[in-house]
């Protein structure tokens, strides 16, 4: 027989049953005003990095896109060599 225990009460969402906490906004200025302090903290890429990102994500989708049609054009090539083989 299997021994059912209950959640620890001290461990923080171990009770399916508990409602969620709901946090309510009572100063939309002050919620406004803590967005624009987070989004001062932003460590924005460099006009480098973005570019290299870009180039990265094309020299390697070029890639992928010239291995996928290597390899279909391979498959293509066996399944028609199967299928025209005569007995």
């Amino acid at each position: 027989m299997v021994e059912r225990r209950s959640p620890k009460p001290e461990a923080v969402g171990s009770i399916p049953s508990a409602p969620a906490k709901i946090m309510i906004m009572k100063n939309p200025l002050k919620f406004f005003q803590e967005v624009k302090q987070e989004a001062f903290r932003i460590t924005w890429p460099t006009k480098k990095d973005t570019m290299m990102g870009a180039l990265m994500v094309f020299a390697l989708s070029s890639i992928a896109a010239i291995f996928f049609l290597l390899l279909d054009q391979i498959l293509r090539f066996l399944l028609n060599f199967v299928l025209t083989i005569n007995f």
